[in-house]
């Protein structure tokens, strides 16, 4: 939602591209809800106003592996943008609100024709090299860009944000990226600013004592 947001603001002056990355590379059968679960759930449906975070009952079944899922979204990348989104959207309505199996083929294709995407390419990729793209990704992100959790933001192939940041985050950095990256020294977070900040008052009263 946040890079949505991104989007919207910045229109073509951003593009921006998904890239895969499994959290759950293997199968994991039997994979059930805790309470621990639905507070990760929760947790994040509130930093996520905009999100359709809905907290499943406990022991609900969870998805046994995330590449299924994965590998779907990049055969409907291969459709175009606005079907990728479609189906982007819908993938995760499907997960953290509707509560389905998004591990499960048959799943995976009603989904596709939910968002009105073509299921025969769909099929045909999906049977073709969508699985060795997953992997690709993965592979190039933990090695050229350090990636080992999401979310994770890779700014102009260079600059990686790892966790959940607020908007006006990417939006600092994104305006210094598109400023021509003045002073050649990317800009501290509000947070790091104040604890510089404080550290320097702290140092100060040392040294005038």
């Amino acid at each position: 939602m946040r890079l949505r947001e991104i989007e919207e603001a910045y229109g073509s002056r951003v593009s921006l591209h998904w890239r895969t990355f499994p959290l759950i590379p293997t199968a994991q059968p039997d994979r059930r809800v805790t309470q621990k679960t639905r507070e990760g759930w929760a947790r994040i449906g509130a930093q996520e106003r905009r999100a359709a975070f809905v907290p499943p009952a406990l022991d609900t079944p969870l998805p046994s592996s995330s590449i299924p899922a994965l590998a779907a979204a990049k055969c409907a990348e291969r459709q175009g943008g606005e079907p990728f989104q479609r189906f982007h959207a819908r993938l995760f309505t499907a997960l953290f609100r509707d509560h389905l199996d998004i591990a499960r083929p048959d799943v995976l294709r009603t989904l596709v024709r939910e968002a009105g995407l073509d299921l025969a390419r769909f099929d045909a990729d999906f049977a073709g090299d969508a699985y060795e793209a997953v992997l690709r990704d993965c592979a190039e992100g933990a090695a050229w860009f350090g990636v080992s959790g999401l979310p994770t933001v890779i700014l102009n192939e260079k600059l990686s944000i790892p966790g959940a940041v607020p908007t006006e985050r990417y939006r600092e950095l994104i305006d210094w990226i598109l400023a021509g990256e003045p002073g050649g020294v990317i800009p501290l977070a509000p947070e790091a600013q104040r604890a510089v900040a404080g550290q320097s008052t702290i140092e100060g009263s040392g040294t005038s004592r």
